[in-house]
């Protein structure tokens, strides 16, 4: 037995021994004042003064002695004196009771305390020898027979059978409490153990719900969030304290997740899959994945929520099936490119007879001359695009984008697109804007973004596009005062076949082409206010603009 419980042990036997003898006392008192037949001095107060100070005695040793075993056997044998005091003042034997039935009594707790038979047999012949002493003392007229006269008259043979009688009882109450002690001690061992597996267990199942890549919450039959794991707080941003006690649908902020549809999902194998979105305290919106099972408990059934991150897989998804869109615009492009290319090489050859009338005005043969270079530019991206040369990016040398967006700029104004009731800017610096980029995607890009402004002023309005040289950057701006759309709505206007007030096809060719140059394309818009869309492209310094040209006039021959 450890000495801790020993310890603890000996302090309940010593609190029991002050209730007994503290009754023993409150008893003698009743009898004493209600009996003529007492001494004035009752010698049982002799006895419960002793066994006070034993008492205190045993409270010393236990700060005093290391021992567990030498604490048990000074308490022992003090009881077992206090014991035979008892039973020589009061009398008694084995056949008629008395406190000598309080022999065995101290031998089945000392067999306990010390946890061996051997001991136990030990304290029943010592508890023999302290009677069989006791009564030759009052047999040999040693002391006064207070409470055994009637020992005297016994004859040794009757002595002799109380005496082995008493052995008998306290060695078998010896082996019971020598017993009972081992049984406890191998149920405590076997508790100790149970209790390690238990917590090992415990530690294991915490760290595997710890260690899931996957949120964990537990609620309750009314959907109350009982428990949350910490990869979960972690990915909602929130601690458990936060979501304690409040239901799912108000901490994850969704109405997918109340208790009566979350409980009519599980009977649904269709159904105990579902998704919705989740924003941070951070302003960070989260797709979540979340699947519905049921959790049993004793005496309730809850429901256990285990979510994921669906995120980046979405955006996957959707950078998926915009390349699926593109595919089948590409296919049917394709279609459209073999129809355009005989009318345009009926403009063109058009343009080519009335530039060979030499009394056309000036303005017109240089319109004609536009007409003719541009028939040319899209009969060559055509073939190209039929080719499927469409991600190959030329760079034959420094462009100046100021005078190749002016021409354009010129031909955009006498088209049939602008109407009475628009207005057009072109601003640019006076100076070379120039950059390292293919001219005809670059008109590419114009035309679209240019069109696409038109296209939302039905009613009239400006169309500005302003050219800007930064210290490493050439801007292009295109704005207009068209329709706007919201601000949430930009990220979608450059998806395939996107809509947002401004977007399609167009603004999808020419992030592609900004892109594959370098670049980077930025809108901003709103309802009603029109929209700026601003292109920049990588600058090319003046300096580097000669070893540009040499390098792509090597690489054509």
């Amino acid at each position: 037995m450890a000495p801790k419980a020993i310890d603890a042990r000996l302090k309940s036997l010593m609190a029991l021994r002050l209730v007994l003898i503290t009754t023993l006392l409150l008893i003698a008192v009743v009898v004493e004042a209600i009996s003529e037949t007492l001494s004035r001095i009752n010698p049982l107060y002799f006895v419960v003064v002793a066994t006070y100070a034993l008492t205190i005695l045993y409270a010393v040793s236990l700060r005093v002695l290391s021992s567990p075993s030498a604490l048990v056997w000074l308490q022992m044998g003090g009881d077992l004196l206090v014991i035979t005091a008892l039973v020589y003042v009061t009398g008694g034997s084995l056949g008629r009771g008395g406190f000598i039935l309080l022999y065995p009594l101290c031998v089945l707790a000392g067999s306990i305390l010390l946890a061996s038979l051997t001991a136990g047999l030990v304290l029943a012949t010592v508890t023999t020898l302290l009677y069989v002493g006791m009564v030759v003392a009052v047999r040999s007229a040693l002391v006064v027979p207070v409470g055994l006269a009637d020992t005297a008259s016994q004859s040794l043979h009757q002595v002799g059978y109380s005496a082995f009688l008493l052995w008998v009882a306290c060695a078998l109450v010896a082996a019971v409490g020598s017993f009972m002690s081992q049984a406890l001690a191998n149920v405590g061992a076997e508790l100790v153990r149970a209790t390690e597996q238990v917590a090992d267990l415990q530690g294991l199942n915490d760290a595997m719900l710890e260690s899931l890549n996957s949120g964990l919450i537990a609620v309750d039959a009314a959907g109350c969030v009982l428990w949350i794991n910490a990869y979960g707080e972690r990915l909602l941003g929130c601690s458990s304290s936060e979501l304690r006690g409040r239901t799912a649908q108000e901490g994850l902020a969704t109405p997918l997740l109340e208790a009566a549809s979350l409980r009519a999902r599980i009977g649904h194998p269709d159904l105990h899959r579902l998704e919705f979105d989740y924003v941070r305290k951070d302003s960070t919106t989260l797709r979540l994945g979340c699947s519905v099972s049921a959790l049993k408990r004793q005496g309730d059934s809850g429901l256990l929520l285990a979510f994921q991150d669906l995120t980046r897989i979405k955006s996957l998804e959707f950078a998926v099936r915009d390349k699926e869109k593109l595919a089948a615009v590409g296919e049917m492009a394709a279609q459209l490119a073999h129809e355009i290319r005989n009318p345009l090489a009926s403009i063109s050859g058009s343009a080519q007879v009335l530039l060979s009338d030499a009394a056309l005005p000036s303005e017109q043969l240089h319109l004609l001359a536009i007409i003719r270079k541009e028939s040319k530019r899209l009969s060559d991206a055509l073939n190209r695009f039929l080719l499927d040369n469409r991600s190959a990016v030329h760079r034959p040398g420094p462009v100046d984008v100021r005078g190749l967006l002016a021409e354009a700029w010129q031909l955009l104004s006498n088209s049939a697109e602008v109407g009475q009731a628009h207005l057009l800017e072109f601003v640019a610096q006076p100076v070379a804007h120039l950059a390292a980029v293919d001219p005809d995607r670059l008109m590419q890009v114009f035309w679209n973004l240019t069109r696409n402004g038109l296209e939302a002023m039905p009613l009239g309005g400006t169309l500005r596009v302003e050219l800007r040289c930064l210290p490493e950057e050439i801007a292009m701006l295109v704005s207009d005062q068209g329709r706007g759309f919201a601000p949430e709505q930009g990220a979608s206007v450059f998806k395939p076949l996107a809509r947002a007030g401004q977007g399609g096809l167009g603004l999808a060719i020419v992030y592609r082409i900004v892109r594959e140059h370098g670049g980077d394309i930025h809108v901003e818009s709103a309802p009603g206010r029109g929209t700026t869309v601003e292109v920049r492209l990588p600058r090319v310094s003046s300096h580097s603009s000669l070893e540009l040209g040499r390098a792509a006039g090597a690489a054509s021959r």
